[in-house]
């Protein structure tokens, strides 16, 4: 298995992870805002269908360097979504702020535990229109994945945003559309 993702359909991205901790810490990692902070961004998390999920990104808690030029003018950003699943520990699917014409895509997570307390996280991104979003979005999730990989065994070790850069340039090579 690779950590990269891929594209699967004209505006669909997928990642498949597998993350050295149980299924209950990596749910908690997902939905809880205090953890979830520590490798991805800030915000609330409703905890049922139909409610919202808040994201407050502030990247400069996960670096050290400073924000490429194209991110240079963001410092807190604030974006708001709908929970359309939430089934602790297993499925949590909510809307996305980044889509084609300022629309929202669909964000679908699947936790599944494969013993010895190894959990494997599956995502589906759906609506993720344009190459540049797509190398964008595959290099932040990939990049944020990698965070959390490392906060669920101990403490944040890499810089985001030179993870993120070296991400971008290898998605750039692979993504043709």
């Amino acid at each position: 298995m690779t950590d990269f993702g891929k594209q699967t359909g004209p505006q669909q991205i997928e990642f498949t992870r597998r993350f050295d901790a149980g299924i209950e810490k990596v749910w908690q990692f997902l939905v809880d805002p205090e953890k979830r902070k520590l490798w991805f961004c800030g915000g609330s998390t409703d905890d049922h269908a139909g409610g919202q999920i808040v994201f407050e990104f502030d990247h400069r808690r996960l670096s050290e360097s400073a924000p490429p030029e194209k991110y240079a003018s963001e410092e807190v950003t604030t974006h708001r979504g709908e929970i359309l699943e939430y089934e602790p520990p297993h499925r949590f699917t909510f809307t996305w702020f980044e889509a084609e014409d300022g629309g929202k895509s669909t964000v679908e997570i699947t936790l599944k535990s494969l013993g010895g307390g190894t959990t494997e996280l599956h995502l589906v991104h759906t609506g993720v229109a344009g190459r540049d979003m797509l190398v964008g979005v595959l290099a932040g999730w990939h990049g944020h994945f990698d965070l959390l990989a490392e906060v669920l065994v101990g403490s944040r070790q890499s810089d985001f945003w030179v993870i993120d850069q070296a991400l971008e340039a290898q998605y750039d090579q692979m993504i043709t559309c």
